[in-house]
């Protein structure tokens, strides 16, 4: 009998995107994302006549030209430098028996089709999972872990999982975040005020026990630290927002709209919750939300790009690499 090599998968997990530039396309991957229990906590016979009645008829077509004005390389943003980062990781790992992946929760390739790939090449003694969202939500991370387990479920053999819920407050991260925003300063100048803004969620999960906003503050609070920013110079707000329950406030629209109004004419603003620029940061920020400042009385809106191909996030998946 021939034994196969043991090897330890290191596997980078991002939410995905539209596979395509077309209605179609969109329509796929909101109808994967959508179904999700844990995206819209809704029972199914009340979300499922507004999902298969209104967004997906109609959503898609309205999302079409957002994508175009964001795609790039003949695909998204997200796709894009997941794929570049993984590649980038793979330079910077010098150990023959660590395999490095990345795989989707709503789009191809899925983190399923990843594992059941891996098992029929190699046996896995280690799989090392890393849901690219640095502050843990039940409607993200807990979505990766729902999948893992669903995986393994009835599996003959499991190997030792390592799961990381979140890297909040990790230094490698924190520091690479620090760098960016002090690189942006040094070519843009210094905005009067620094946004952060985090992606919203419902704050009926909050109230339930999800860790999110507490986790958002702490990084928000080590940055600041790290930059030496008084309780004046910055503000945390939250974007996104999506139905017409109560989410996390305030928002990012509403808050950089009273800046303008303000008098405040140059303001920065950084991403930190998301790793890799998207539909979220490139069209919601960068377009959308750059046009209230300005229509408002602002004169110069200085978005911080996220860390995306950057050396910085290698260097940081680089030493999550060292610990297994």
């Amino acid at each position: 009998m021939q034994f196969k090599q043991p090897i330890k998968l290191f596997l980078l997990v991002n939410l995905g995107s539209p596979g395509k530039l077309s209605i179609r396309g969109i329509r796929s991957f909101l109808h994967n994302f959508l179904r999700d229990r844990r995206v819209v906590g809704l029972p199914s016979i009340i979300w499922y006549p507004i999902l298969y009645g209104i967004i997906l008829p109609f959503r898609p077509r309205k999302l079409l030209h957002k994508y175009k004005n964001i795609w790039m390389n003949e695909t998204s943003p997200l796709y894009y430098y997941t794929r570049q980062q993984s590649e980038n990781l793979k330079k910077a790992n010098n150990s023959s028996d660590i395999i490095i992946r990345y795989a989707f929760s709503y789009s191809n390739p899925t983190i399923l089709e990843v594992l059941h790939d891996i098992d029929l090449h190699y046996i896995v003694s280690t799989v090392a999972v890393i849901p690219l969202y640095p502050q843990y939500s039940s409607t993200t991370t807990a979505s990766v872990f729902d999948t893992i387990a669903k995986y393994y479920h009835n599996k003959i053999y499991i190997p030792t999982l390592k799961f990381y819920n979140s890297f909040y407050n990790n230094q490698f991260y924190i520091n690479a975040i620090v760098e960016k925003i002090k690189d942006s300063i040094s070519k843009n100048g210094n905005g009067e005020k620094l946004i952060f803004s985090y992606h919203s969620l419902p704050q009926k999960l909050i109230d339930k026990g999800d860790t999110y906003y507490y986790e958002c503050y702490q990084t928000t609070k080590l940055i600041v630290q790290k930059l030496g920013l008084s309780d004046l110079q910055y503000i945390i707000a939250f974007q996104s927002k999506f139905g017409l329950a109560k989410w996390l406030v305030p928002s990012t629209a509403d808050t950089i709209k009273q800046l303008a109004l303000n008098g405040i004419k140059n303001i920065d603003i950084v991403c930190p919750g998301f790793i890799f620029d998207c539909l979220e940061t490139l069209e919601e920020i960068c377009v959308f939300n750059k046009k209230i400042f300005l229509d408002n009385g602002g004169i110069k809106f200085n978005y911080i790009e996220c860390l995306n191909n950057s050396a910085l996030f290698t260097y940081f998946l680089t030493n999550l690499i060292k610990e297994l």
